[in-house]
């Protein structure tokens, strides 16, 4: 009997302690699993620094990098010509100045002018010497009318006589009338022909031919092609100066085939150069060349930028990027809110009971402050920004401690 019971406590305990070794294996199990939540009390909380933030959202926006040449505004630029032939024996500006209005550029010695000029005098003078010759002519004719009048109305002379000295003395007044105002026509004539020229009619009580004609200018811009320069013979075909309006320019971007389909007007625009160091100009797409510029499937797409202080200079080159922003939003983080380890990316979402949660997340974009993020949070939610890190670490340290 005693053996038996014995026996009997013997099995029990082997029993006991083959039920014991599951829930021991269990135990360890749950030991290894990873810490997913936290909780810390609020003397931690306030001495870890952490910070908690709201999830925001924004838009995809699809972004890709090429460079740009800046050009002037073709609608802005204009050629400046000589009316007529010519050698310039002044220039006056240099390329690349700033002109205004009105401003001359050069002088070009001018036969046409001198034509017209010479012309002017010569007809002066010669209507000058004939209204004098008029004027006497008139007051002899005055004097013979009053004689001739006196007579008749003694009854002395003939009334035809009386008539013809009426008719005379009016003739020569309309004479010398016509002679005034042909003088007038002359003056205004030469005046408008040389203004064409840019020429001022000057006094011409003295014999002085004008032989010359200033180039001026109709708008203000920049020279941004020059041909003259102090000798050279001009023609009225080909243009002297070439002026463009900078205070807008455009900026030609080049596009890929690859590229092109994936734009539209209306994309913001980016575009920086070593020339203007530390400034990033922004406009945005008004136009896209339908066709390539070659063989090599290169498109033009074109923004205009604004340049009021003339900083941009045709020729320049610099990056572009171009930004297309998708109707669709997404959730938003800053970049410090993002924890990884091992392949597991993650944030730490606040929960009601005040606990840390660590949430896996998926990023669909990496932006400049922070992520964009496709699957695993939501606008509105409550995130640990600032202070995450020490979070991770706080997580690690509880899974370290479970696997010892």
């Amino acid at each position: 009997m005693k053996y038996s019971l014995v026996i009997l406590l013997l099995v029990l305990c082997i029993g006991l302690a083959g039920c014991s070794r599951p829930a021991a294996h269990e135990n360890a199990a749950e030991a290894v699993r990873p810490v997913d939540r936290i909780t810390l009390s609020p003397t931690a909380i306030e001495h870890f620094g952490l910070s908690v933030v709201t999830v925001g959202q924004r838009p995809d926006i699809q972004t890709f990098s090429t460079t740009g040449t800046i050009k002037a505004d073709e609608n802005r630029v204009f050629h400046i010509n000589s009316l007529s032939g010519g050698r310039v024996i002044s220039d006056k500006v240099m390329l690349g100045d700033i002109i205004h209005p009105g401003q001359t550029l050069a002088i070009v010695q001018n036969l046409d002018v001198a034509k017209v000029y010479g012309d002017f005098i010569h007809q002066s003078h010669q209507n000058q010497i004939e209204t004098e010759l008029s004027q006497t002519r008139l007051a002899l004719a005055k004097k013979n009318y009053d004689r001739i009048r006196g007579l008749y109305e003694e009854k002395i002379a003939a009334e035809k006589d009386f008539i013809k000295a009426e008719s005379d003395k009016k003739l020569e007044e309309e004479t010398l009338r016509g002679l005034k105002e042909h003088a007038i026509h002359i003056r205004e004539e030469a005046r408008s022909m040389l203004a064409a020229y840019g020429v001022k009619l000057g006094d011409t009580s003295v014999a002085h031919v004008e032989s010359s004609s200033p180039i001026t200018t109709p708008r203000g811009g920049v020279i941004i092609k020059k041909t003259v320069t102090v000798g050279d013979v001009v023609s009225n075909i080909e243009p002297l100066y070439v002026v463009g309006d900078l205070s807008h320019v455009w900026l030609d971007i080049n596009v890929y085939d690859k590229q092109i389909q994936s734009i539209k007007q209306g994309d913001a625009v980016t575009f920086t150069t070593d020339g203007i160091p530390g400034r990033v100009l922004r406009s945005r797409l008004s136009y896209i060349k339908p066709s390539s510029e070659d063989s090599s499937g290169t498109y033009v797409a074109r923004a205009v930028l604004d340049n009021p202080h003339m900083d941009l200079k045709p020729g320049m080159v610099g990056q572009v990027r171009i930004e297309q922003h998708r109707a669709e939003q997404l959730a938003y983080i800053p970049e410090n809110a993002l924890q990884k380890y091992g392949k597991e990316q993650f944030v730490f979402l606040v929960e009601p009971d005040g606990s840390f949660k660590k949430q896996v997340v998926e990023t669909a974009k990496e932006l400049e402050d922070g992520y964009l993020i496709a699957q695993g949070i939501k606008p509105g939610q409550l995130i640990v920004a600032k202070g995450s890190f020490t979070l991770k670490a706080e997580m690690l340290k509880g899974t370290m401690a479970g696997e010892r």
